[in-house]
C-alpha cells in the first residue's frame, strides 16, 4: 500500500562559539552548517532542491552590535516534502560569536487508506495520482469533497456524516437555501451508479428542508435513469438543483483546487 508523508513539527540543533580558546572554531561551525547540507531526502531517499536562499551583510541593530554576515538556505523534498533550514551567522556587539542553526521537518507516514492521513497531504497525493482515490478511506473520501468543495465554491461546507445521516455526509452553507451532498467511494474506477441513490437522496434533501443536492461519486459514470432522475426533480419543480460529479468531474475540480497547506517552513527563517 502506498505511503504518504506528512509534516508534523520541526527540530533544531544548535551550534555557537565565542571567542574562548576552549571553543568551536570558525571553521568547525562552518563545517557543521556545510554538513548539514543533503542532496538527498533522509525520508523518501528523493533528490532535493533549494527552495529559499537569503544573505544579509549587515544588521547593525542586533544585540547592540552587528550581524556581519548571514547566509541562509531551504532544501526541500517535493516528493515527501521533508525540508531543512541552514542559518549561519557571524555576530559581535553584546554577543560576540558564529553559530549554526539547522532546522529540520520531522514527518510522519501514512498508509493511503489510513483514516487519519492529513486531508492537506491527502489531497495534494490526489491532484497527482487520481486514481488512488478507490483506495482511501471512506471517512477521508467525504472530508476530501468538503475540502475541494469549500474553495470551489468559496463557502462553508459541513461535514455530517454518520451512520445515521439520512443519505446526507456534508451541507453546503451558500444561502438560506443549503446545498446538501451525499458522497460514495467506490471500489472499482469501472462502477456504473445506478439510480436508487440517487433517488434516496431526492427525499433526503426535502426532509433537511433542502431544494438542491449534489452526489458525488467515484463511478465511472451515471447510468442513463440517473440523469433522467436526476432531471426530472428538477423539471417537475422537486428540487431546483441536482448536480452528479462523477470520477472525472470530481478529479477536474480537484486538481483546480490549490494546495491548503502552504510551505510550513517559511515561519521558521531567521532572516
Amino acid at each position: 500500500m502506498k505511503k504518504l508523508f506528512s509534516y508534523e513539527e520541526y527540530v533544531r540543533a544548535d551550534a555557537f562559539a565565542d571567542p574562548s580558546p576552549d571553543s568551536l572554531s570558525k571553521p568547525e561551525i562552518y563545517k557543521l552548517f556545510d554538513e548539514a547540507n543533503t542532496s538527498t531526502c533522509p525520508f523518501c531517499k528523493s533528490s532535493t532542491n533549494r527552495s529559499h536562499e537569503n544573505s544579509l551583510n549587515e544588521n547593525p541593530s542586533w544585540l547592540g552590535g552587528g550581524c556581519h554576515y548571514v547566509n541562509e538556505y531551504v532544501s526541500c523534498c517535493s516528493e515527501c516534502g521533508w525540508w531543512r533550514i541552514h542559518t549561519y551567522k557571524e555576530t559581535d556587539g553584546d554577543i560576540k560569536g558564529i553559530s549554526t542553526i539547522v532546522k529540520n521537518a520531522v514527518l510522519k507516514k501514512y498508509d493511503l487508506h489510513s483514516k487519519d492521513v492529513p486531508i492537506r497531504t491527502l489531497q495534494k497525493y490526489l491532484r497527482q495520482n487520481f486514481d488512488d482515490v478507490i483506495h482511501i478511506h471512506d471517512s477521508q473520501m467525504e472530508k476530501l469533497v468538503q475540502s475541494v468543495f469549500s474553495e470551489h465554491f468559496s463557502c462553508e461546507v459541513e461535514h455530517v456524516g454518520k451512520s445515521h445521516d439520512g443519505g446526507i455526509d456534508l451541507i453546503l452553507v451558500q444561502s438560506d437555501s443549503p446545498t446538501v451532498v451525499q458522497v460514495k467511494r467506490r471500489r472499482s474506477l469501472s462502477h456504473v451508479e445506478g439510480v436508487s441513490g440517487i433517488r434516496e437522496l431526492i427525499g433526503a434533501t426535502l426532509l433537511k428542508g433542502s431544494r438542491n443536492c449534489i452526489y458525488v461519486s467515484t463511478c465511472s459514470k451515471f447510468s442513463d435513469p440517473c440523469n433522467e432522475a436526476a432531471a426530472q426533480a428538477v423539471d417537475l419543480g422537486i428540487l431546483e438543483s441536482y448536480t452528479l460529479y462523477d470520477f472525472s468531474r470530481f478529479s477536474d475540480v480537484l486538481k483546480l483546487t490549490k494546495s491548503s497547506n502552504p510551505e510550513p517552513w517559511r515561519k521558521f527563517l531567521e532572516i
